[in-house]
């Protein structure tokens, strides 16, 4: 009966530290960094002018940087800094400040496809202040 009683104890002991567990287990890691490239389709405005996206490239370092080039005619090459969103599904937020070409300010979503390593899409607002240009990209890859 003893017997009985100890191991009905820790079994429910060790099922209730199994299930207190489970969610530490199953959330994803944040993360920390990321070197992807993505072949697609977009559109970057810059002013009243339009370019056709075939390819993008984001480099996110473990410091909070971040470097993305968009492949066009020409390139653009584009700084900033990034943060996980709270919820992973939301994708990870850019703060665009400069550029190659000049200054550049902004802001952007960079969504990952389910593996968390490749790119689904790609959106960025932003104007250059010292040209007094608007500048978009909307891509989605393919």
């Amino acid at each position: 009966m003893k017997f009985g009683r100890l191991i009905a104890t820790v079994t429910a002991v060790l099922t209730l530290l199994t299930v207190l567990a489970m969610p530490s287990l199953a959330s994803p890691q944040g993360l920390t960094s990321l070197l992807a490239t993505a072949n697609g389709k977009g559109m970057l405005t810059v002013g009243r002018e339009e370019f056709k996206v075939t390819s993008v490239v984001v480099k996110l370092k473990e410091d909070g940087t971040a470097e993305i080039t968009v492949i066009t005619d020409l390139q653009l090459f584009v700084t900033g800094t990034w943060s996980n969103a709270a919820d992973p599904g939301e994708g990870i937020d850019l703060k665009i400040t400069g550029g190659a070409t000049g200054n550049i300010e902004g802001s952007g979503k960079l969504l990952l496809r389910p593996d968390g390593k490749s790119i689904a899409s790609l959106k960025i607002d932003g104007m250059s202040p010292t040209a007094k240009r608007k500048i978009q990209l909307n891509f989605v890859a393919d």
